[in-house]
């Protein structure tokens, strides 16, 4: 997924590096003593009337300070660190960052390594004994299971307070293994849907998908119905030159099955269980597989690996495709695109009853187990958060990628239904899917026997990797 990841990066800068940071307001455990409140004295002339106290607002409270005595707090990332000039937001935390370097005598550090080394990085650390930053970003199925498995995260329940509001509303969901909070987080503006062209869909004459969603009929018979008629052969050479649907088919595939109310692994019973050989999941498969088999209206994976997935973003920017699956970020990828182009839910599937958002590319800060004054640099990190900004902050996010108010409408939508996966790293769990998923959109097997054939190993290793005690 490297290309992909790297593309995320650019957005992650275009947004500022710490926009998916998170820490609380009120500073839970990390804080000292919260500043007394004002108190209001009743007039001596009129004892029994007393004005009611005025709290401050949220955002003007101050967490105590303390002295660092200039020792740094370092941020490992692949991307740059804050800089003055780029963007409002950018500016806005950079001065921030000043202010906290200045009110508790430290020394924001930005350590750059390339996409993929941070979890590698933690786990070095973990043997030598130094962690290698005070906070590292990684996609959380890097992170999940194998780092906290062996004891080289840190449990940040003791740190942030995560009943505080400021934070997403499902943060404790977002951040949690086997009962321990790990993941930071400020921010849950990550999307999965869909973008189409939005000009071949006036050329052809088809509704618009927007409407369809608002009303509640996006489904995958529309999703089907729509991408025959966009799928044909525009030259008259004989063959197809412009297609339904583009993507990579792993990636459709999750985003398939979760739209249908399946999964690929979930908790029953208190264990994890491999799910995808499921009703709701194969039945997504299916369709998946027929529209690629069957109908013939998605673009085929030729390579088989990753390459796919470049393929079908060229050919989607090109304007030689109606739908490419994707998430938010990759539009900040179709800047050169000439067609106008829109995004939308990935459709409902028949048992579903909303539309879904599953994600695995979600990024979140982790502290190291072995951190040195945890307490502190994790208290510096939430003072440092700009919190009355973040609204504002992911609106220019969404509309630095999409192009139409209806487009960043979704995204806001998609934000409070975004559901962070992370089985790709256990064991090679995500190497079989992927391996299953293309055996059928390439017509070498089916679905059933595809997934019958990784379900035994599967769940072994999930026993083994999850549910051992």
């Amino acid at each position: 997924m490297k290309p992909k990841m790297k593309a995320f990066a650019i957005m992650l800068v275009a947004l500022t590096m710490l926009l998916v940071t998170a820490c609380s307001g009120s500073g839970g455990n990390t804080a000292q003593s919260p500043q007394e409140q004002p108190k209001t004295e009743a007039p001596k002339e009129e004892p029994k009337k007393e004005e009611p106290k005025e709290e401050p607002k949220s955002e003007k409270k101050e967490l105590p300070a303390f002295d660092m005595g200039g020792e740094p707090v370092r941020f490992l990332t692949w991307g740059k660190g804050l800089e003055e000039g780029k963007s409002n937001a950018e500016d806005i935390r950079y001065k921030r960052m000043k202010e906290i370097e200045k009110k508790y005598n430290t020394k924001i550090e930005w350590i750059t390594v390339p996409w993929g080394e941070g979890a590698e990085k933690i786990a070095q650390g973990a043997l030598s004994g130094e962690a290698p930053a005070d906070f590292v970003i990684l996609d959380l199925y890097l992170a999940f299971p194998n780092l906290p498995n062996k004891g080289y995260l840190l449990p940040v329940d003791d740190l942030f307070d995560y009943n505080d509001p400021k934070w997403p509303k499902r943060i404790k969901e977002f951040s949690s293994f086997a009962g321990k909070s790990y993941g930071i987080l400020e921010d849950s503006g990550a999307g999965a849907g869909i973008f189409f062209n939005r000009s071949m869909l006036k050329r052809e004459g088809l509704e618009d998908p927007q409407e369809l969603a608002k009303k509640g009929e996006w489904t995958w018979d529309k999703y089907l119905e729509m991408a025959k008629k966009a799928t044909k052969d525009t030259n008259g050479d004989g063959a197809t030159d412009q297609w339904g649907i583009v993507s990579y088919a792993p990636v459709q595939a999750r985003q398939a099955v979760y739209s249908n109310a399946g999964s690929i692994i979930d908790y029953k019973d208190g264990k994890l269980q491999f799910t995808l050989g499921e009703p709701n999941a194969m039945e997504a498969l299916r369709f998946l597989g027929d529209l690629y088999t069957t109908h013939k209206v998605a673009m085929p994976n030729r390579n088989g690996n990753f390459e796919d997935y470049n393929e079908s973003q060229k050919v989607f920017n090109s304007g030689k495709a109606l739908f490419v699956p994707g998430e938010i970020w990759e539009g900040s990828t179709r800047q050169d695109m000439t067609d106008e182009y829109g995004f939308v839910y990935y459709p409902k599937g028949p048992k579903a009853t909303d539309y879904a958002n599953p994600i695995t590319n979600f990024t979140m800060w982790f502290m190291p187990a072995n951190v040195k004054k945890a307490k502190e640099k994790a208290q510096i990190f939430e003072d440092m958060v700009p919190w009355d900004h973040l609204e504002e902050f992911r609106m220019e996010g969404f509309e630095s990628s999409l192009q139409s108010p209806e487009d960043v409408e979704i995204a806001q939508a998609l934000a409070e239904k975004v559901q962070p996966l992370y089985y790709d790293n256990i064991g090679d769990l995500g190497k079989k899917y992927t391996e299953a998923v293309l055996a059928f959109v390439k017509g070498k097997d089916t679905p059933e026997s595809a997934i019958e054939k990784i379900k035994k190993s599967s769940q072994e290793q999930i026993d083994t990797i999850m549910n051992k005690k």
